[in-house]
């Protein structure tokens, strides 16, 4: 029914991200602008945005969590974590803020309905998938460059231990303190994003004889990357 146009091109990173005069003229003649809602450029947006009703936030009804994970010296609003988008369970609240807003705008359309309940049964399909699996191989601990999974290791009672210190290179002492934490947990797989150099792993792998392995929070196709990210931390041949 729509043309969907995604405003950070494929392989950018959205937290630095800078929207031209383009991109917002393209803003103010859309009929509805989806919005995560936590990231810088989204924010400074909304003043510009002509009719700001137009704006749906995606986050809306979820519980936040505070997060620092700012570089390149893009901190994130209000020191909140924003990759809601990772957790399948904050996933499920963002799709119903989808099918809310599609319905306001074509009230007596049950399509809209309908595919809402199909991704929302594939999202619980997926959320007990990564329970299931956390649960059965015993994963208590990620580590990974960039803290992009805050939610998912939230949600499944799991601790996100970040490489990147406050958008930086972990000094010598932070990086003894991480190859011990790598060794108590047993983790054989150090995570990175790639938007990021594999170079920034080197060392820390080499040190706890872990494997560097890429993934990509920011895919198109989310929920199939959140099933692989779950395969690789739960099973040591995927």
């Amino acid at each position: 029914d729509y043309n969907v146009e995604i405003l950070v091109p494929n392989g950018a990173s959205p937290e630095t991200f800078e929207p031209t005069m383009k991109d917002l003229m393209a803003l103010n003649d859309a009929e509805q602008i989806f919005s995560v809602g936590l990231i810088n450029f989204e924010q400074s947006l909304v003043g510009s945005v002509k009719e700001s009703d137009r704006i749906v936030n995606l986050s809306d009804g979820i519980e936040l969590l505070a997060g620092s994970c700012s570089h390149c010296n893009h901190a994130h609003a209000h020191g909140i974590d924003p990759h809601v988008w990772t957790s399948p369970r904050a996933l499920k609240r963002m799709a119903e803020n989808v099918g809310l807003a599609m319905q306001g705008v074509a009230p007596d359309s049950i399509k809209y309905r309908d595919n809402t309940d199909k991704l929302l049964r594939k999202l619980s399909n997926l959320d007990s998938l990564c329970n299931s699996e956390i649960v059965a191989n015993g994963v208590d601990a990620i580590m990974i460059y960039h803290p992009a999974f805050t939610y998912y290791a939230k949600d499944y009672g799991i601790e996100q231990i970040s490489v990147e210190q406050d958008g930086k290179e972990p000094s010598p002492r932070q990086l003894t303190a991480l190859v011990e934490r790598a060794r108590e947990h047993n983790i054989s797989k150090l995570l990175i994003q790639p938007q990021y150099s594999k170079d920034k792993l080197r060392a820390l792998a080499a040190e706890c004889g872990a494997e560097i392995v890429e993934i990509d929070p920011l895919s198109e196709d989310i929920i199939g990357e959140i099933e692989r990210v779950t395969m690789i931390i739960c099973r040591e041949d995927e």
